[in-house]
Parts: C-alpha cells; sequence; structure tokens
C-alpha cells in the first residue's frame, strides 16, 4: 500500500512540456590568444583547479551543445570570464550571439571574477531585451517564456570579493518578484554567489562563496514568492532546499548549484519546467570529450587531483590563520571548558606551527591525500549513492588530523587526549556533512537532496521528486519526498543507507 501511495502522490510531476533551460555555471573564458601573450603562464596554471587552458575549446564544445538541443533558454549566473579580460568578455558574448541568432535566447549575469563595469550592457544586449532594469545595478527581470519569469540579481556591487547588494537593488528585485507574482508566473532567480548553506559550516569555512547578507537576502526572496534560485561560484553540484524552521510559514526556497564545465568532472544542466510551472526536472551532463581528449572525465579526474594538491600550500596556509585567529575567542574556552589546564594550553600555543612553511609542511604531509580525495568525491556529488567510501574519506581525514597533533605535539599528545576529541568534533561538522550531504545534520531538518537528477515541486515547503533510473535488469525508482531520499527496488523502500522502511 505505501508503494502505491508513494507512486499515487509522484504520478502528476511526470507530465513535463517540452521546455528547457541549459545552465552553464562559471565557464572562465580566457581566449588562446591572451594565453600566448601571458608569461609564465604554466607556473601560473600549477596553483588552480580550474583548467583554463581549455577554457576556450570548452567554452565552444558548449556552446555547439547548446545548438544540437536548441534548448529554449540558456542562463549563465556568472563568471563568464577568468579575470574580466576585454578579449574573453568579446569571445562569450560572439558565442551568445551565436544561440541568439539560432533562436535561443541566452540571460547572464556578472560574477565576481567578470569585473562588469559600464560596457556590460553593450558587451551582453540579449540579456536586456524587453527587460526591466536596476537603475543601480545590472540586475533584471523579463518574461523570456510565457509565465516563467527570470530575475537576474547582480551581486557585483563594483567589487571582486563577496556578494553585495544595495538597499536599493535589493528592493528593486522585490518590487519585480512581486509584479510576477500577481501574474501568477514562475519565478527563477539567478545570481553568482550562493544564498544557502550547501554543506554545515560553509558559512564560516567558505564565507565568500555566499552573499554578505545571505540569510536576510533568503527570507525576503521567500516572502515575496521568489522559491527557486540558481547559482554558480563554488564549482561544484549541489542542491539544497532551505525550509522555514519557525512554522509560523510554509514558505521554502530551493537553490541549485551548478558546477563550473572547467573543474572536475565538468558539468552543466538541463532543467525541464512543467507545463503548470510549478514544478523543474533537473538533468546533469557532462563535457565527456573534448577534442583529441577521448575521455575527457579521466583526464579531468587525474587533472583535479594533481592540482588540488598543488593547491595545500594555499589551503593550509589560510587554515593554520583561522586557526590562531580564533586561538583566543573560541577554541580556548572550548579547551577550558573541556578541564584542560592553562599551562597546557599556553604549551599547546607555543608548539603550533607559526611560519608558512611549517604549516604547509605539516597540512600537506597528513592531509594532503585524503583532502584532494575528499574534494574529488565532494565533487561527484553522488554522495547518496556511496555512504561506505564517503565514510572511509572521512575517517581519512580524521586519521590526518590526529597523525598531525601527534607530529606537532610529539610525546605531548598523549597527555593531551582532549585536544584530539575538540579537534575532531570541531572537523566533524562540515566534513560529516560534505560526506553525507546533509545540511543541518543535527537537527530534525536535516536536508537530503539528491544533487545530480531530482524532480522539484516549487513553490511548496516539502519539496518532493523522484527519478527513475535502470539498475540492471530491474527498474529503480528513487524519491525525494520532503527533502529525503528513498530508493525503491521492486516492492521495497529503503533508506540510502539500505535500511528498508516498506514492502
Amino acid at each position: 500500500m505505501r508503494k502505491i501511495f508513494f507512486l499515487a502522490a509522484l504520478l502528476p510531476l511526470l507530465s513535463f512540456a517540452q521546455e528547457r533551460i541549459m545552465v552553464i555555471a562559471d565557464p572562465h573564458v580566457l581566449p588562446q590568444s591572451v594565453i600566448d601573450q601571458t608569461a609564465n603562464f604554466d607556473e601560473y596554471m600549477q596553483t588552480q583547479r580550474k583548467m583554463l587552458d581549455l577554457s576556450e575549446p570548452i567554452w565552444k564544445a558548449l556552446l555547439d551543445t547548446a545548438l544540437v538541443h536548441k534548448p529554449e533558454l540558456v542562463l549563465i549566473p556568472g563568471d563568464l570570464t577568468r579575470d574580466g579580460e576585454s578579449a574573453a568578455h568579446e569571445m562569450v558574448s560572439n558565442g551568445i550571439s551565436r544561440l541568439q541568432e539560432a533562436g535561443i535566447r541566452t540571460l547572464v549575469i556578472p560574477g565576481n571574477h567578470d569585473l562588469p563595469g559600464d560596457n556590460w550592457e553593450s558587451l551582453y544586449p540579449g540579456t536586456f531585451v524587453d527587460a526591466e532594469k536596476d537603475a543601480d545595478s545590472h540586475s533584471f527581470a523579463v518574461e523570456p517564456l510565457k509565465g516563467l519569469t527570470v530575475i537576474g540579481i547582480d551581486g557585483s556591487d563594483g567589487k571582486a570579493s563577496i556578494g553585495k547588494l544595495s538597499a536599493t537593488t535589493q528592493a528593486w528585485i522585490m518590487e519585480q518578484a512581486d509584479a510576477a507574482v500577481a501574474k501568477g508566473n514562475m519565478i527563477i532567480a539567478m545570481t553568482h554567489w550562493q544564498i544557502l548553506e550547501h554543506f554545515d559550516e560553509q558559512a564560516t569555512l567558505e564565507s565568500s562563496c555566499r552573499f554578505s547578507n545571505a540569510d536576510e537576502l533568503r527570507d525576503q526572496l521567500m516572502h515575496h514568492g521568489v522559491h527557486l534560485v540558481l547559482t554558480g561560484h563554488f564549482h561544484v553540484n549541489g542542491i539544497t532546499t532551505f525550509r522555514d524552521t519557525t512554522g509560523l510559514t510554509n514558505d521554502s526556497l530551493v537553490e541549485i548549484t551548478t558546477g563550473s564545465p572547467i573543474t572536475y568532472p565538468c558539468p552543466y544542466r538541463w532543467l525541464t519546467i512543467s507545463k503548470d510551472r510549478k514544478s523543474v526536472a533537473v538533468e546533469t551532463d557532462y563535457i565527456r570529450s573534448l577534442g583529441d581528449i577521448a575521455d575527457f572525465t579521466t583526464y579531468s579526474r587525474d587533472w583535479m587531483y594533481v592540482h588540488t594538491q598543488n593547491m595545500i600550500p594555499a589551503l593550509a596556509t589560510r587554515a593554520w590563520s583561522k586557526v590562531l585567529s580564533k586561538w583566543d575567542n573560541k577554541i580556548v574556552p572550548m579547551m577550558q571548558q573541556a578541564g584542560i589546564p592553562s599551562y597546557v594550553i599556553a604549551g599547546i600555543k607555543m608548539l603550533l606551527p607559526q611560519d608558512e612553511e611549517k604549516q604547509i609542511e605539516i597540512t600537506q604531509k597528513h592531509l594532503g591525500e585524503p583532502a584532494a580525495n575528499l574534494y574529488l568525491f565532494h565533487s561527484e556529488a553522488n554522495e547518496n549513492e556511496h555512504p561506505a567510501e564517503g565514510q572511509q574519506l572521512a575517517d581519512a581525514v580524521y586519521a590526518g588530523m590526529e597523525g598531525m597533533i601527534n607530529d606537532l605535539f610529539g610525546i605531548f599528545a598523549s597527555v593531551i587526549p582532549t585536544f584530539k576529541t575538540i579537534a575532531r568534533t570541531a572537523a566533524e561538522v562540515p566534513v560529516q556533512s560534505l560526506v553525507e550531504d546533509k545540511t543541518l545534520r543535527y537537527s530534525s531538518f536535516a536536508d537530503v537532496t539528491d544533487d545530480l537528477h531530482p524532480v522539484l515541486v516549487i513553490n511548496n515547503a516539502a519539496s518532493q521528486g523522484v527519478e527513475e533510473i535502470e539498475d540492471g535488469a530491474s527498474r529503480t525508482t528513487k524519491f525525494l519526498l520532503n527533502g529525503q531520499l528513498f530508493i525503491q527496488k521492486g516492492d521495497r523502500i529503503y533508506t540510502p543507507q539500505g535500511q528498508q522502511i516498506a514492502q
């Protein structure tokens, strides 16, 4: 009976109009002509996780894909270029013109790397055709498809660091949302910076990924009828749903973040919106071959592994800087609460690596490989399908942290086991959230969403979805019900961890 209930509840979602939207995030186009004129470019690439040297052919492959499949709309939520180079903007603009000439409406919004300046509208005029435009930014609102309003939110604010909106621009955005709601339209907001957290403590560890007033913006968007937002910036596929946890409203906001095509696994998205404009089917696709590289997936994975290791020096010094900056006001009180004497705390601090060379050396030794593997795993965005592998990776990170503490403190490590417990407890919050793909992990509002192929009901706090896939000779169905993932195999329904809940 429960199986029948699940299917009956979800059957209405399976009827879709053939109106598809292609989403390309963070292409970071850098023309070969600019690369050829850049001194020490190979050395520069050693510090990058982005395959900038292949960004031009990747961009052209995406254009060819769009021209073959002819979606009704292409959306690009920022970072069109490497660093706002005029030649890069020109190359992207010329490509978009090809799409427009083929009848494919394309809308773009600046990212932190685009440095839009005053010539944005002249470079990308198609974005503003028939659109309402904010006087103080490059934000816009337009109805490119009947019954669908796209609101482009420009968070660049003339800076290249963090998403920020002026009060007047934020008010203008809400006015446009109100107008779309009054027409009965579905709304898709598009912006570069993330609004929601996609793993616990992301706001602390990667604060530059989100708007500076992300929580306020989230609440205002929901209140004004915006329940779906497309973002980029983080270069990893992710879908998360925020629900009003106060119980005072039935509001929700679904955020679909699309990874960059120039970082493994080189994704882009297809969104199919339903005829009633209340649900969206998400398909994630990848650049699987490129030029002479027949297996581009393996190529990009190997490239990412090596270059993630090369990024450890910068990541290590940044991480140690955060530890040292939070020592007095956060870490010391935790150790005091755990009963560690003041003289031991002072001794611990003296043994911490203060110079960058030591910070890099010890981090690379103990966490270089586990961190690279964990990043690759998270980038694949299919954590729910591989819980055992995810936990093994998490355990490797914890073991690396313990090895680093033992290395730092030598014989003293055995007399301060509480410090190891504190360090592991702090790390478990983001690490377990990553490997389990679960936000608000320790609350009753924990959100688990298929990041790759869900069907999402919009304008409803109880976001539901279904995906049907072939599993050998049998049919397997994945359900997203109230944000929780369930798997049906034959007559049985399971949690992602394999626990049977219905037959």
